[in-house]
């Protein structure tokens, strides 16, 4: 399992934040595994065999929009890993919230897919003007529903801080995760909100574009970069236990 081979080459604290679930990979982590690999299954540009060169070159138009939705997923699957290593939480409502995100990820591989095929057939005609605002408020609220439930992750394991021992510099990293989640949370709002101001203006190409466009500023100066140099700054004694 890919888990297990990763936690083979990783040490168990990692940036001054102990792996607790090190060398161990709950159940949780193994159904969340094959949903994903249902979910990557989806994305698939053919399940058939080309049966013509000219079958083959439409169905390698896809690819570059098959690459990036197998990224993105990928990228969510690290971020449930990263979680589970960090807390191996278990208790009931971490069972919950883990199988919303699932149900949420099975949900928006169809509208993610659909979305980078359009960005990539450079054509506006497989979707009309009244169509704009739907695609990307189901966009938006699968983006948004994903790394909502990371924040009630994360909240969950702050609030657990001390059952679970954390340390001071390892309680200002959950913090920074709620933080930087939250912030996706709101670029997904953002699109949306974008998008239909500007298709109530009937402005719809300019709605289609900063709807897109929106989804580039977590990777531009977002939260992560903040507290990356705010961590420099918190305490760095591993040792040091929240007070009971």
């Amino acid at each position: 399992m890919l888990r297990e081979a990763i936690d083979e080459r990783s040490p168990a604290i990692v940036h001054g934040f102990r792996h607790r679930g090190h060398h161990h990979v709950s159940r949780i982590e193994g159904f969340s595994d094959a949903v994903f690999g249902f979910s990557l299954t989806l994305l698939v540009v053919s399940l058939q065999v080309p049966q013509s060169f000219a079958m083959l070159e439409s169905t390698m138009a896809s690819f570059p929009a098959f690459a990036i939705s197998f990224a993105f997923l990928a990228y969510i699957w690290f971020l449930q890993y990263h979680f589970f290593r960090r807390y191996a939480l278990e208790d009931g409502y971490t069972i919950a919230l883990n199988v919303m995100l699932l149900f949420v990820i099975v949900f928006f591989t169809y509208p993610l897919k659909f979305m980078f095929r359009l960005v990539f057939a450079g054509t506006g005609s497989q979707i009309s003007d009244r169509d704009v605002l739907p695609l990307f408020a189901i966009y938006g609220g699968g983006y948004g529903a994903v790394f909502a439930i990371f924040v009630l992750l994360y909240v969950h394991a702050f609030r657990t801080r001390k059952t679970l021992g954390l340390t001071v510099l390892e309680v200002f990293d959950t913090r920074a995760a709620i933080g930087q989640h939250a912030f996706h949370v709101g670029i997904a709002a953002l699109s949306v909100g974008l998008t239909a101001s500007l298709c109530a203006a009937k402005a719809y190409d300019a709605a289609a574009t900063a709807g897109g466009f929106s989804y580039f500023s977590p990777h531009s100066a977002g939260p992560c970069s903040v507290s990356s140099s705010a961590r420099n700054a918190a305490p760095t004694n591993s040792t040091e236990r929240q007070p009971q």
